[in-house]
This record gives structure tokens, sequence and C-alpha cells, in this order.
């Protein structure tokens, strides 16, 4: 009897532990890559370089410890994978900070977030070929006064 006791008790111990953090989610940024900065108006990832031959690059920048902005979500993008800024003679696949605001019913002008880095610049579009992921994160007081998008690159 003592036996079923002590088993029911611990049983009941450790479940209480995972119940209480059923509805608690935190995100984790996966990104290692640096990010590019294309013509100073183009956002995207470090594979777009694959896709323009080396004639069209006209000037490659590379910034090891640089961060896209100082304002940031995630816990984890104290630290930065860097940054690279690109002259290139291309066309590439955008969208706007605008539109993509519109598209998921926010206003137009509220902050639109890069792999968890606030995009300043509201001129600066992002390339729709990096984008593998969006999160609608919801206000929540603390932080956030508005919903913001975070945009996801590789």
């Amino acid at each position: 009897m003592k036996s079923i006791v002590m088993s029911f008790l611990i049983l009941a111990i450790g479940l209480s532990t995972y119940a209480q953090n059923q509805n608690s989610e935190m995100s984790i940024m996966k990104a290692e890559k640096p990010i590019v900065i294309i013509n100073d108006t183009i956002i995207g990832s470090i594979d777009l370089l694959d896709k323009v031959s080396s004639d069209n690059i006209s000037a490659l920048t590379i910034y090891k410890d640089r961060k896209l902005s100082a304002t940031f979500l995630f816990i984890e993008n104290k630290k930065s994978a860097g940054l690279i800024i690109a002259t290139i003679k291309h066309e590439f696949e955008l969208k706007s900070q605008k539109e993509l605001n519109i598209f998921f019913g926010l206003n137009e002008t509220n902050d639109v977030y890069v792999n968890g880095y606030l995009i300043e610049n509201k001129k600066q579009n992002i390339s729709s070929e990096s984008i593998i992921g969006i999160e609608l994160i919801k206000a929540d007081n603390f932080k956030l006064k508005k919903a913001v998008l975070n945009i996801e690159i590789e």
C-alpha cells in the first residue's frame, strides 16, 4: 500500500510541473547566417548572393559583429551572426513593410522585425525569396504597444 501511495505522489508531482507550462511559448530564432542589405533598400538572406552573378556585384562589405538594429524582440538576439552590405545590379522580388502589414490586417505603419531585429528604416523592403516564415506577435503592453510582424529569413 505504501509503494502505491508513493508512486502516485511521484506521478502527481511530475505531471503537475508540466501542467503549469502548457500555454507558454518561447520564440527562439534560429538565425545563424548573416543578414544581407542590398543597395540600402533590400533586406534578405545570404543565399541571395548565390543567385547573382559575380559580375553584377559592385561592392561587398562584411561586418562580423554588427546587428541589423539595436532594438530586438528576443533575448537570443543579443548576439548576432553579422551583417553584409552589398551593392548589386539585379532585380529581386520584394515585399514592402506596408504590404505585409496590410496583408495581415495591421496598420500600415506598424513595426516590422526581421529575425527579431526592428527594421528602423520604413523604406526598406524584404526579399520575398528569403522569407521562410512570418509570425504575428500581438501587443502585450509590456514590450510591445501594438501588434508587430516578425519576418524570419534564412
